[in-house]
């Protein structure tokens, strides 16, 4: 069995014309034969675009912030990401595409930070956070509707919260109209404190789990993968297999490395317990010049597990 690949979801901006990056995102994925592709989140970032959509979200001086209760106030249809999708199917209308939104914790904590409104209590009022999760719901469904991957970006668990549990619980109701094995949760960084994992593997609607293998910081996520972690469940695994912070084009992982790192992971969890291979994190802040590097080298390097 062949590995799948794809990306997590951002790349750097191709064109002005919205449509005619997200054209260029996609054939550039295409380029490195990449199995599921994203739309390139050639959107502003993985936070500001909710503002059209949620009510009690604004752009304040070019930084998402919370005003008021936060609520759906469109049609999920007309979702900025729902859209962009559509889009995509006009010209690939059966192809894996993944869609990734920001979860409530990371959204929550984003905004907040920099104002709250007074509907809430503070960053620590819960209710924030199930609000978003309301909100994010029938997006998620919508996406699903339309064949997509649904990928929920919660970069923020790796930090640590005591109601933890109950953050993680929020991405099951997100994913609850979600078909099966189509919903993944991206947690980048060290996940291996305070209990992350093993909150994550309690979720039902949740099929992959995705985690960074290759960077420094994120290599001692190996030893969270004990044998037969995965076994008897309906789990699986995405890996990040090669790191996204180089700075020249001698510190790319090379395909061999690639192929070491996702050695380490057959080795211990099993080839049918991995759901795909993906560079760590997104790409937007990765130097432009090295991302064709960086995929061209996944591709590789997962060619070379044969």
């Amino acid at each position: 069995m062949t590995l799948k690949t794809t990306t997590i979801g951002s790349l750097y901006r191709f064109r002005e014309d919205l449509q005619g990056s997200i054209e260029e995102a996609i054939a550039f994925q295409k380029s490195f034969g990449l199995d599921i592709i994203s739309d390139g989140e050639q959107r502003a970032d993985m936070v500001s675009y909710f503002a059209d959509s949620l009510t009690g979200l604004a752009v304040e001086s070019g930084m998402p912030v919370i005003t008021g209760k936060i609520e759906l106030k469109t049609d999920p249809a007309e979702f900025s990401k729902v859209k962009d999708l559509r889009f995509i199917r006009e010209s690939l209308p059966k192809a894996p595409v993944k869609i990734a939104i920001t979860g409530p914790t990371t959204l929550g904590m984003t905004c907040g930070s920099r104002k709250m409104g007074s509907h809430y209590k503070g960053l620590s009022d819960f209710s924030l956070y199930e609000d978003m999760a309301s909100a994010l719901a029938p997006i998620a469904a919508e996406i699903a509707a339309l064949g997509g991957y649904v990928q929920i970006d919660e970069p923020f668990l790796s930090q640590g919260y005591k109601d933890l549990k109950e953050r993680v619980a929020l991405l099951d109701s997100i994913a609850a109209d979600v078909p099966a094995g189509r919903a993944s949760v991206h947690v980048c960084g060290n996940v291996t404190r305070f209990g992350v994992l093993g909150h994550l593997m309690d979720l039902d609607n949740v099929s992959t789990l995705s985690f960074a293998f290759s960077g420094k910081q994120e290599r001692p996520n190996i030893e969270l993968l004990k044998q037969g972690i995965f076994a008897g469940s309906d789990k699986k695994l995405g890996v990040g297999c090669i790191a996204v912070t180089p700075l020249s084009e001698a510190e790319v992982d090379s395909p061999e490395a690639v192929r070491k790192t996702l050695q380490k992971v057959v080795d211990r969890i099993g080839l049918d317990s991995i759901a795909y291979a993906h560079p760590d994190c997104g790409l937007r802040a990765t130097g432009k010049s090295l991302v064709p590097i960086i995929l061209r080298n996944l591709r590789a390097g997962v060619s070379l597990l044969g």
